[in-house]
């Protein structure tokens, strides 16, 4: 599934890190990698994303297991950017859940600045900054 989209202010939906790098930087301003995954152990259920910023939507995307969906986010200096998703899982739901914020603050993506992890699984939410050691922050509602 490809989601090269260009949107209308400073978030780019991409279908692949590896085509971009983890960081981009085109002159004026440095993009941070945001992928969210499935992580379910089975695809008895897809998993269903919906993420916004104030200005731009990056729609919704049924993911099976192992799918993922990438985007890109400015960096910016300027203003704060926040990225702000649902997550629905059969009856189970997340709502409002601050998936990137352009501020040293944010924790899940503050140690690393140019890319963050979040996967979806059986018990939860979870983020990560190297896709390997994963921290649960959200159990389903």
């Amino acid at each position: 599934m490809c989601f090269l989209a260009c949107c209308m202010s400073q978030t780019l939906a991409i279908s692949s890190v590896a085509d971009l790098g983890t960081t981009v930087n085109n002159g004026v301003m440095k993009y941070k990698v945001v992928n969210i995954v499935s992580g379910f152990a089975d695809n008895a259920k897809p998993l269903v994303v919906g993420c916004r910023s104030n200005d731009d939507d990056l729609g919704e995307h049924t993911l099976w297991k192992g799918q993922e969906f990438r985007f890109l986010s400015a960096i910016s200096g300027v203003e704060t950017t926040q990225i702000i998703c649902y997550f629905e899982w059969g009856s189970n739901k997340l709502e409002d859940i601050t998936v990137f914020k352009n501020d040293e603050y944010f924790d899940p993506c503050a140690i690393r600045p140019d890319i963050c992890f979040w996967k979806a699984a059986e018990d939860g939410l979870y983020s990560s900054n190297n896709d390997q050691n994963w921290v649960k922050r959200f159990d389903w509602q």
